[in-house]
Parts: C-alpha cells; structure tokens; sequence
C-alpha cells in the first residue's frame, strides 16, 4: 500500500527525486492499516519529532486506496492516528501535506488542523503545507 502511495505521489510531484524518507518505526510511533470487506485499503501512521519538539507527534503516510475513497476511511485512519498518538503521551500532532492534494488538506482543516510555518525538513520546500492540532 505503501508503494501506491508513492507512485500516485510520484505523478502529483514529478519533480520530487527518487528521495524516499526514512523509516517512520521506532519507540513513540505506530502504523494502522484500515480494511474494507477484509481488505487493506488505507494506512497511517505517527511518530516522534524527537527532542526538539517534546510532546509532538508527526502524523505520515496517509493514505487510502482510489477505489475506497469517498467513504470516510480518511476521516477514521486520521482519528486513529490522532488516539493512538494520545495514548502514547503526545500532546500535539503535527502533519505535511503538499500543495497539490487539496482533499488532503480539505480533510485536516477540516478535522480540526490549523496552518503552521513549515517546520524541518519542509522549512524550504514550496510545495509543502504543514498543519498542527492540540490533542
């Protein structure tokens, strides 16, 4: 699931280089995956910023399949991710989107995200959108 998401951000962004990020596992993260008639169709997970952002967990690889979109698998990953996050001690939840995916962005101010400055690896890229939420 995770290579689809690449290849369709792969056509979005045809200027991205072959930069696939780091892992998302390690302590203070997780991945969920969302089924529909016991197929995997959607996925997210969280992580931690690390100790320059104590309290704040980075939502990443969201993601639902094209045919089980319009469903509001979206909307229940991200409530997940947003639990889970919570569970672990996170306090604030922080994501990027790019400027290209405007029902991704749709969905998390519409769930609650706000804008914020771009924040690490993204501070430079002006394709990105960062959002934050309080948990």
């Amino acid at each position: 699931m995770v290579a689809h998401l690449w290849d369709e951000l792969g056509e979005l962004y045809p200027e991205m280089k072959a930069h696939r990020p780091k892992e998302i596992f390690g302590p203070g993260s997780g991945f969920v995956v969302a089924r529909l008639n016991g197929e995997a169709v959607g996925c997210g997970a969280w992580r931690s910023l690390g100790e320059s952002a104590p309290g704040v967990a980075e939502i990443k690889r969201m993601f639902v399949e094209a045919k089980a979109r319009g469903r509001g698998i979206s909307r229940q990953i991200l409530a997940e991710l947003e639990r889970f996050a919570r569970a672990d001690g996170y306090t604030t939840v922080r994501l990027e989107t790019g400027l290209r995916q405007p029902q991704a962005m749709r969905l998390y101010e519409t769930s609650g995200y706000w804008r914020i400055e771009p924040y690490g690896r993204y501070r430079d890229d002006p394709l990105s959108m960062c959002y934050e939420k309080a948990l």
